[in-house]
C-alpha cells in the first residue's frame, strides 16, 4: 500500500514537472515574440521601449538586444525549471503567471504596429 502511494505521488510530481517545462517553452517563445514585435513596432514608429534596460539595449547593434533577451529569457526559465523538480506547484503558478503577462505584452506590442 505504501509503495503504490509513493507510485502515484510520484507520477503526479512527474506529471507537473513536463507541465512547468511546456510552459517554459511557451515563456520563451513569447520573449522572442515579444522582441519580434518590438523590433517591428519601433521600426515602424510613434511606439517606445518602456522597459528601460531594454531601451538601453535596442541603441546597440541588433545582435546585442536579441542575445540579452533570449539569455534573460532562457536563464530565468532553466532556473524556476530547477526549482520546480522541489515545488512543482508554485513555479506552476509562477509560470502561469508569466506567460498572461508575456501574452499581454505581445498583444500590447501588437496593437502598437497597428
Amino acid at each position: 500500500m505504501a509503495t503504490e502511494n509513493w507510485w502515484v505521488k510520484e507520477a503526479e510530481k512527474r506529471i507537473a514537472i513536463m507541465r512547468n517545462i511546456k510552459l517554459a517553452i511557451v515563456f520563451v517563445v513569447l520573449n522572442i515574440l515579444d522582441a519580434a514585435l518590438t523590433v517591428a513596432a519601433l521600426s515602424k514608429g510613434g511606439v517606445c521601449e518602456l522597459n528601460p534596460i531594454m531601451r538601453g539595449l535596442l541603441v546597440q547593434p541588433g545582435w546585442v538586444f536579441w542575445t540579452t533577451k533570449i539569455s534573460l529569457a532562457l536563464v530565468f526559465a532553466l532556473a524556476l525549471l530547477i526549482f520546480s523538480n522541489k515545488y512543482p506547484r508554485p513555479i506552476h503558478r509562477i509560470f502561469l503567471a508569466l506567460v498572461g503577462v508575456m501574452a499581454g505584452i505581445c498583444l500590447f506590442n501588437l496593437v502598437g504596429l497597428l
